[in-house]
């Protein structure tokens, strides 16, 4: 628990900051389909969970800056598929506390696009294939540094739709053999996940 202690006491610090300023403060969840890049399977196969809470304060009438903390599920996820006498199957379960720290651009009242940073914390991992559980003999990273890329719809006033892709920026896993070089060092999280926020607290002057 220590070792992702500090996440949530930043989050209540960014909170306490901007409580003499314009903010707004909510909480959101969806779903994550997620794929490990360097695996060699293809697809945003393993769909997981997302839940958690998000202040943003006002840096002028274009854009805004955002953090959230959050619980996500990310992972890879194989099949078998019988009918084509393939009966390999594979599953990876990862959790993770992570903080997007993202600048929002206001292109109007309804759309609002935003890139950032994003730091998390390995939580758990488990991993099996046709066989069953496999022995954790290469564990996972405990931290991951990455970026996000996403938009923002306003639904009614209170209630916005988020579509975000995220992406590693460092392994968080090394390759099986070992190997690595400057284009492929190791397996990364790609995450496309799509959330709705709702927000309960504001003290912006509309």
């Amino acid at each position: 628990m220590k070792k992702y202690v500090w996440l949530f006491l930043a989050f209540i610090a960014f909170n306490s900051q901007s409580s003499g300023q314009s903010f707004d403060a909510g909480v959101f969840a969806g779903l994550s389909t997620t794929q490990i890049s360097g695996d060699q399977l293809s697809g945003f196969n393993k769909v997981g969970i997302i839940a958690g809470g998000f202040a943003s304060t006002y840096i002028s009438e274009k854009f805004d800056a955002s953090m959230q903390i959050m619980f996500i599920q990310k992972g890879s996820r194989k099949n078998a598929k019988p009918d084509k006498n393939d009966y390999t199957s594979y599953l990876l379960r990862l959790s993770y506390i992570e903080v997007p720290l993202l600048l929002q651009w206001k292109y109007s009242d309804r759309f609002w696009f935003e890139a950032g940073p994003t730091f998390g914390v390995l939580l758990s991992q488990y991993e099996e294939n046709e066989i069953g559980e496999l022995p954790v003999e290469r564990p996972f990273k405990d931290f991951e540094f990455g970026g996000a890329l996403g938009m923002n719809i306003r639904l009614v006033n209170d209630l916005i739709f988020n579509i975000r892709l995220s992406n590693s920026f460092v392994p968080v896993r090394d390759h099986q053999s070992g190997q690595t070089d400057y284009l492929n060092a190791g397996q990364y999280n790609s995450v496309l996940a799509f959330t709705l926020h709702y927000k309960f607290t504001s003290s912006r002057t509309q």
